[in-house]
């Protein structure tokens, strides 16, 4: 009961929560008490799931291109417009982008992973500290992967280097926020039973599994589990963690 008396009316923008982890993250807050901005690109029927397990006033949805900076700007406009604060940032949204190897590789591609996964969590980044500072409190958590532990795969080297970039960015944030009280931390997430792995080919990842010490995949409850952790005062002593839910690996 203690999480739902801290997170009980925060703001909390939740980007690419229409699917998979960030629904999960979404609706956890809402479960808590929140006031959560439920970002989405195409799904907007998980979207607008998401946004029917809480009271109306209590969520709202906001469509982005997080490909495009400018739709970036406008989605932190909206939200700021509809909430006027905000105290958790939550940078989940992310694509793996076209797989490819390095004979076919593609600086459209390239560019386009790091301008998703990367430049746009800075972008909100940089508007969400603004107000924190302000506040002298607030927290935000970048959803990175395990993909950066071990180089990703031949065709997602890509993918696993904008998520190194995050971390990486997740450090300086976290310096910039301590004086401020605003924590900046990174979940690693492991492999999780999510649709990401459709896009990839993987629909069986029983073999994938075995490699893992749990010999199971992530459900992605248990990744929203530890954001909600980094979102609460049980978290008040960790900034500029990269924090790994991965079964061990």
């Amino acid at each position: 009961m203690r999480q739902e008396t801290e997170l009980q009316g925060k703001y909390v923008l939740v980007t690419g929560a229409s699917s998979g982890i960030g629904l999960q993250i979404a609706r956890q807050f809402l479960q808590q008490g929140a006031r959560v901005g439920i970002h989405y690109y195409r799904n907007r029927a998980g979207a607008e799931e998401v946004a029917g397990i809480a009271q109306k006033e209590h969520s709202r949805i906001f469509q982005a291109d997080f490909s495009k900076s400018q739709q970036v700007y406008r989605l932190w406009d909206e939200f700021l417009e509809w909430a006027g604060t905000i105290s958790i940032l939550v940078n989940n949204a992310g694509d793996v982008v076209a797989p490819m190897t390095l004979d076919r590789f593609s600086e459209e591609a390239w560019d386009r992973a790091f301008q998703i996964n990367a430049k746009a969590p800075v972008i909100l980044s940089q508007k969400a500290m603004e107000i924190m500072r302000e506040r002298a409190w607030g927290r935000i958590i970048n959803i990175s992967s395990i993909g950066v532990k071990y180089g990703g795969g031949v065709s997602t080297a890509h993918y696993s280097a904008s998520k190194a970039a995050l971390e990486a960015v997740t450090l300086s944030l976290a310096k910039e926020g301590a004086p401020y009280s605003v924590l900046v931390n990174a979940v690693r997430a492991g492999v999780t039973n999510t649709s990401l792995h459709q896009k990839l080919g993987r629909g069986d990842l029983s073999e994938r599994s075995k490699l893992i010490p749990l010999k199971r995949v992530a459900d992605p409850q248990e990744i929203a589990h530890m954001v909600l952790f980094l979102a609460s005062e049980q978290s008040s002593f960790i900034t500029g963690g990269i924090l790994p839910v991965a079964g061990g690996e």
